[in-house]
């Protein structure tokens, strides 16, 4: 899997566009987000300890969050305290920056041949 570029609203991964938010996983699935278990906060869909819950099946090694094109991607109460729970307690690595700049270091990561599984948020 190779993240190529992302805009509003956009990403490529591997030469192929997706208009929409998406989650990826260690064996290389895509999944549209599916953004009705996420509260709204401040305007904008958060990310919800449901959606932290379906990344956290696949068994990462490493999370990666883009957080989206301006980084304003809100988390409720309970996914802070799930990520922060994450790095201490099942030592899982977190990384989260918005959205253009993360998608190098995913790139990086997607390569070490460690599972890395996230979501990248493509608006806001």
């Amino acid at each position: 899997m190779n993240f190529d570029k992302t805009k509003f609203g956009e990403i490529w991964v591997d030469g192929e566009k997706y208009p929409h938010d998406i989650y990826f996983f260690p064996d290389g699935t895509l999944k549209k987000r599916d953004k009705s278990h996420s509260p709204r906060i401040g305007g904008h869909r958060s990310l919800s300890e449901w959606e932290l819950g379906q990344i956290l099946a696949s068994k990462p090694e490493i999370i990666i969050i883009g957080m989206g094109q301006s980084g304003v991607l809100p988390f409720t109460e309970g996914t802070e305290e799930m990520l922060a729970s994450i790095k201490n307690k099942k030592n899982i690595q977190i990384i989260k920056r918005n959205t253009p700049d993360i998608l190098k270091k995913a790139n990086e990561v997607l390569k070490s041949g460690k599972k890395v599984a996230g979501i990248i948020h493509t608006t806001c």
